[in-house]
């Protein structure tokens, strides 16, 4: 079953859904906000995704689901220890870090709200990250057709006090 995490739009807390045929919607557990996710039982029937059921983005990309704290805190260690162990440390440092590389699934990921599906199979995934269709989102040269549901949290909370949104 594939499963989706994405930002509550009034709140910013992450609502976790797992997608089935049925789904239209979802609910966040700390306001109980409900967001339509029209495309969520699409996704399920066909076992991919090619459009985010949050935001309608066709603009998705896949990569590892790593920690990416754990990765960096491994490869200090393997350093800072490098020259007290004649480097071995670094190697088996980086050794542990591909393989846990090779280990950790992988998900699918919204470029515009920062959607993540989780359960895709290898074969329906998406190309890897591209930074500058990442930037046409950051910097707002590009929205998807439903813009209201990208920006979430305190975000969409100090734009709405700005009139801007």
């Amino acid at each position: 079953m594939i499963e989706v995490v994405f930002a509550c739009p009034a709140c910013g807390e992450p609502v976790e859904s797992g997608l089935e045929p049925a789904a239209t919607s979802a609910a966040c557990a700390r306001c109980g906000h409900l967001t339509d996710l029209p495309e969520a039982g699409a996704i399920a029937a066909a076992g991919r995704v090619e459009t985010c059921c949050v935001c309608a983005s066709q603009e998705l990309f896949s990569q590892r689901d790593f920690n990416r704290p754990l990765g960096l805190t491994l490869a200090g260690i393997g350093l800072v220890l490098g020259p007290f162990t004649y480097w071995i440390s670094t190697v088996v440092a980086v050794v542990v870090d591909a393989a846990l590389y090779l280990v950790v699934p992988s998900v699918v990921i919204c470029y515009a709200c920062s959607a993540q599906y989780r359960g895709v199979e290898a074969s329906h995934r998406p190309g890897g990250f591209d930074i500058a269709v990442h930037d046409k989102y950051k910097f707002g040269r590009r929205f998807p057709p439903r813009r209201d549901l990208t920006v979430a949290g305190p975000l969409a909370r100090r734009q709405r006090r700005e009139g801007k949104r």
